[in-house]
């Protein structure tokens, strides 16, 4: 079983269309039977989890001590994997994945988002994908490429998806 992890606002509401393109993004993933790995509490990880569940996936929470006493994990979850700490979160949520899919979020789906390719940078990130998905994601790597040191090579790093079926076709292929 492929497992992907994806990163998003934890703050999109089911009304959202963050959520929608969540939701959407989780009903593609497990359609093509990929397991699905999210942080297992609200916005986008609500909706990827419930558009999985929908489509029959199997749904991977992994949630942060810091939260515990203010957030539960979301309904749509299969298992809920718990961590003391953010590096530890990241690293339980990378656990056996082959892709990664950022949807449009905050601060903490760019620390996900870069965390990872740091990795890839450094020749760590175990052959995995970085897929992003969303009009925010073009504008921050035309601004990355203009205004810091992202180089074609290091850019090369992530893919840019244009739709939901993309970002899934790249997150499953073999």
């Amino acid at each position: 079983m492929r497992s992907v992890v994806v990163f998003g606002s934890s703050r999109a509401t089911p009304e959202s269309p963050t959520y929608a393109l969540a939701r959407e993004l989780g009903e593609a993933l497990g359609a093509r039977g990929a397991e699905v790995r999210c942080g297992g509490y609200a916005g986008v990880m609500r909706g990827v989890a419930e558009g999985a569940r929908t489509a029959g996936g199997r749904v991977v929470g992994c949630t942060i001590d810091w939260f515990s006493d203010s957030r539960r994990p979301n309904e749509y979850l299969d298992e809920v994997v718990e961590a003391p700490d953010l590096g530890a979160r990241i690293d339980r949520l990378l656990e056996g994945t082959s892709a990664a899919i950022g949807l449009p979020g905050s601060v903490g789906t760019l620390n996900e988002v870069f965390w990872l390719w740091t990795l890839l940078l450094h020749g760590k990130g175990e052959g995995r994908k970085l897929i992003l998905l969303g009009t925010p994601w073009l504008d921050l790597m035309q601004l990355l490429e203009r205004r810091f040191e992202v180089d074609p090579s290091i850019g090369a790093l992530v893919h840019l998806a244009a739709s939901v079926e993309e970002a899934a076709e790249m997150a499953c292929e073999a």
